[in-house]
């Protein structure tokens, strides 16, 4: 009697462990990933062929030996045409990269699939555009032409182009395509536009948390509801982004080591405000920098919103970048409770990019770190990864997939991906410029409702020329 109860205790033990949500393995039979741009593959601000090959679902996909793994291909030179370095300057404050989008335009190569894609990742989407927005391949053309026009962001011709039949949203291509297995990846769009702009307004810039919480919960729950027995993995949103990081709120004098701060319509920086990387365009043209240093003395934008409109600046106060942060940290905060609610797993893709901040990562000798141009991970538009960053942001998933659903899918090997990485070069990143019409057009991608006039330099405003310090022959230095 007595083994007989500790029989039926164990079956019971090994039903539960069974019917667990996170606990049993997944079946890849059919994979399809949801989300933004993160998990579109998007590098250097565009989507292409060779880039979407190594996007993270595709890279999770190959490694679980997924046979058929569909994705929207793009040809070169890419949809919108990738971020380049197009040149390196010498100036007087040493060599100069400079950025700017490459010539032409890509077209689709497999619209005519039949049936959705595995990889639903919307480029521009946030959480409710995968539960509302269509898109026709149909309207791609003229959509990508009101893009350009700066009209509408990237999320309207990306739908166009991954959902194509003008009737289903992403979730319900998504249940319909009966999926085993789903990662999603979305929650970047709902603060994105406040770093770009340069102003976070909550309901304007940034998602209110009351919305995000019941779209996310709508998401997951429309994948428990329709696709019950599908294992589901979910990832945090992660807030390292050198686009406004990288460009410092100050020059610095080489005989003193003195830190010169610049000018922004509200006064001068501090060191706890930030600079966007479209910036780096004005201070290149004496912008924020005090006429006695040999700048014009005029201000840098900050972001505001009045009567006519909400005009993106480049300056992130403390207080404004602390409210991004803490929105993400709020975000995440829903994340892991509601996945939890549903016993879906999660991947905490917020900690693994700041403990790359912090620490960098080494692969294959190099360490590689956070930091624009130099550092390796990110891509040239200062938002994205590249190749290697993606791999890395793979491999992330794929431990904890293994941990949370006791697989056993070997990590990707990130020596290919380093040897094809394109966006780290060995000059000072801090001296870059970013095309003034280039930093534009990706402010207006992902936040079109923002007006830029305050980002177009003005008649009258002379380019920077040497410039020094009151009686002194030598020049700050960008750091």
């Amino acid at each position: 009697m007595k083994n007989a109860h500790k029989a039926l205790l164990l079956g019971l033990a090994l039903s539960l462990a069974l019917a667990g949500g996170a606990s049993a393995q997944v079946d890849f039979t059919k994979y399809i990933a949801l989300g933004d741009s993160l998990a579109a593959g998007v590098v250097n601000y565009g989507s292409v062929k060779a880039y979407q090959d190594n996007s993270v679902p595709a890279l999770i996909a190959r490694q679980a030996g997924v046979a058929t793994f569909q994705q929207p291909l793009v040809s070169e030179p890419g949809l919108p045409p990738l971020m380049e370095l197009k040149a390196l300057r010498i100036t007087p404050f040493g060599v100069s990269p400079v950025i700017a989008f490459k010539s032409g335009a890509g077209a689709p190569i497999n619209a005519t699939l039949s049936g959705p894609y595995n990889n639903l990742g919307i480029d521009g989407a946030n959480t409710n555009d995968l539960l509302t927005r269509t898109g026709s391949i149909l309207n791609l053309s003229a959509d990508f032409g009101k893009y350009a026009q700066g009209l509408v962001g990237k999320v309207v011709p990306f739908s166009d182009l991954v959902l194509r039949d003008g009737k289903t949203t992403a979730i319900q291509q998504a249940i319909g395509g009966a999926g085993t297995f789903y990662t999603v990846n979305i929650g970047s769009n709902e603060v994105l536009g406040a770093a770009l702009t340069a102003i976070a307004l909550d309901g304007v810039t940034m998602t209110p948390l009351a919305a995000f919480t019941a779209q996310y919960n709508s998401l997951l729950g429309a994948l428990k509801a329709q696709r019950p027995n599908a294992k589901v993995m979910v990832s945090t949103v992660q807030d390292v982004l050198p686009f406004v990081t990288t460009v410092k709120p100050y020059l610095v004098v080489p005989t003193t080591g003195a830190k010169v701060y610049l000018i922004g319509e509200a006064g001068q920086l501090t060191a706890n405000d930030y600079l966007t990387l479209q910036a780096s365009a004005l201070i290149g043209q004496g912008i924020g920098i005090p006429k006695a240093l040999g700048g014009t003395g005029l201000p840098l934008p900050e972001g505001s919103i009045d009567a006519t409109g909400l005009h993106a600046g480049v300056i992130l106060r403390g207080a404004e970048l602390l409210a991004i942060v803490t929105r993400i940290a709020q975000m995440n905060a829903v994340i892991k409770s509601t996945a939890a609610s549903y016993g879906y797993g999660v991947v905490d893709t917020w900690a693994a990019f700041r403990d790359w901040d912090a620490h960098g990562v080494v692969v294959g000798g190099i360490k590689l770190t956070t930091g624009f141009l130099t550092g390796g991970i990110f891509s040239l538009d200062g938002a994205h990864p590249q190749q290697i960053g993606y791999g890395l942001m793979a491999n992330e998933w794929i431990k904890a997939i293994n941990e949370q659903f006791t697989m056993a899918i070997p990590p990707v090997n990130l020596r290919p991906l380093l040897l094809t990485a394109t966006a780290a070069t060995s000059v000072q990143a801090a001296s870059f410029v970013l095309d003034q019409a280039t930093g534009i057009q990706m402010i207006k991608g992902y936040a079109p409702y923002a007006l830029t006039d305050k980002l177009v330099v003005g008649r009258g405003v002379r380019n920077r020329g040497p410039v020094s310090t009151p009686g002194k022959a030598s020049k700050p230095e960008v750091e």
